[in-house]
C-alpha cells in the first residue's frame, strides 16, 4: 500500500511538473506572436462584411489578383501582402490603395471607408483560412439555373457570336471541374507563371495574343505577342519559328495587335453574381 502511495504521488507530481512547463512554453509562444500572426489566428465574425468585400474584389481587383485574392492577370497573391496582413480594418489598406503604385501599373482606389473596411474583412479572413487549412469548406459553386445562362449565353451575353455549345464547347462540362470553368470566366488567361523567354508552342494557340509588323518596304510578319514597347516589338513568327524582333519610331513599322480574348476580359466588369453563377451552371450542364 505504501509503494502505491509512492508511486501516485511521483505520478501527481510528474503531471503538476508538466502543466508547469506546457503553461511557461505557451507563455513564450504567445509573447513571440506578432500582430499579423495574431490576426490569422482570429476569424472574421462579420459574414456579410466578408461577403461584400469579396464581390468589391471580383468587380474591382479580379482581373489582376484573381477572384479569389491568389493572383491573377500580372497581380500578386493579396493574402501575402505586408500590407494587407498588417492592415486594421482597413485604414493600412485604404492608406495604400488611395495612392496605388502607378510605377508598376496599379491605379489609385478611391473607396469609401466602409468598402475598404469590407475589403479588408474578406481579405483577412482568406488570410485566416489560409492559416487554418482544417477549416477550409469546398463548397457546391453549381448553385445558378443553367436554362438562365443558356438565355444570357445566346441573348445579352453574346457568346455565342464565338462560341457553339455543339462546336468548341461540346462536353466542356466533362472536361473541367465547374471551379475551372467560373475562373476562366473570370480571368480567361489564368494565372501567369514562370519567367524567361517563351516557348513557341505557347504562341501558336488559338487565345494567343497576335501582332501583325508590316515594315516600309511592305514584307510582313505574323506571330504570338512576345512584348511591345514605344521601342521596340518582339514577336514569335509561327511561320518561320522562331523569335524575330523590331525597333520601333513611332508608328514605323505599324503594328497591329489582336487579343482574341479581349471580348472576355471587356466583360470582367459586366458580370453581376446572378449572371456568373449561371453561366457556370449552364457550362457545367454540357457534358
Amino acid at each position: 500500500m505504501k509503494q502505491d502511495r509512492n508511486r501516485r504521488a511521483r505520478r501527481d507530481r510528474r503531471a503538476i511538473i508538466f502543466s508547469a512547463c506546457f503553461a511557461i512554453c505557451a507563455v513564450f509562444f504567445l509573447s513571440g506572436v506578432t500582430d499579423a500572426q495574431q490576426q490569422a489566428l482570429t476569424p472574421v465574425t462579420d459574414q456579410a462584411a466578408v461577403d461584400r468585400g469579396k464581390a468589391l474584389l471580383v468587380e474591382q481587383c479580379g482581373f489582376c489578383h484573381g477572384a479569389n485574392a491568389r493572383g491573377g492577370s500580372g497581380g500578386p497573391d493579396l493574402t501575402r501582402s505586408v500590407v494587407v496582413q498588417e492592415d486594421e480594418g482597413g485604414k493600412q489598406l485604404g492608406a495604400f490603395l488611395r495612392v496605388g503604385r502607378p510605377d508598376r501599373g496599379m491605379p489609385k482606389f478611391d473607396l469609401p471607408d466602409a468598402q475598404m473596411s469590407d475589403l479588408a474583412a474578406f481579405l483577412h479572413s482568406a488570410i485566416y483560412l489560409n492559416a487554418n487549412r482544417r477549416l477550409y469548406k469546398i463548397l457546391d459553386i453549381v448553385v445558378g439555373d443553367p436554362k438562365a445562362g443558356q438565355a444570357y449565353f445566346s441573348g445579352a451575353g453574346r457568346c455565342s457570336g464565338c462560341h457553339s455549345p455543339t462546336g468548341d464547347l461540346k462536353g466542356v462540362g466533362a472536361k473541367y471541374e465547374p471551379t475551372v470553368l467560373q475562373g476562366r470566366l473570370l480571368v480567361p488567361r489564368g494565372r501567369p507563371g514562370g519567367s524567361g523567354p517563351p516557348a513557341g508552342p505557347l504562341y501558336m494557340e488559338k487565345t494567343a495574343i497576335k501582332v501583325t509588323v508590316t515594315l516600309p518596304s511592305g514584307e510582313s510578319a505574323t506571330g504570338g505577342l512576345v512584348r511591345l514597347t514605344d521601342f521596340d516589338v518582339i514577336l514569335y513568327d509561327t511561320a518561320a519559328g522562331r523569335v524575330r524582333s523590331f525597333l520601333r519610331n513611332g508608328d514605323v513599322p505599324k503594328v497591329v495587335v489582336t487579343d482574341p480574348l479581349q471580348a472576355h476580359v471587356d466583360h470582367l466588369t459586366k458580370w453581376t453574381d446572378t449572371e456568373m453563377h449561371n453561366m457556370t451552371a449552364y457550362l457545367a450542364s454540357l457534358k
